[in-house]
């Protein structure tokens, strides 16, 4: 069975380097990428293992709400 996680990417700059932080907001965990598609990856990988390590954890991803996307300019 099949779980929905929320994943926000931003492209961010370090060194001089464009790369892409993808942030699991379910369970505040991050990882990154030099491409958008390496960042996703890489949080699902990491997703996993936090899922591995933290069993209990994998009962509070029933019922989440749908993905929602927004954008906020302050």
């Amino acid at each position: 069975m099949s779980k929905a996680f929320d994943i926000v990417i931003n492209e961010e700059h370090m060194n001089k380097k464009k790369i892409f932080v993808a942030h699991c907001l379910n369970f505040g965990i991050a990882s990154q990428g030099k491409s958008v598609e390496e960042a996703m990856g890489n949080i699902k990988d990491a997703i996993k293992l936090y899922l591995e390590e933290n069993p209990e954890e994998t009962s509070k991803t029933k019922g989440l709400l749908p993905p929602m996307a927004t954008r906020l300019f302050l």
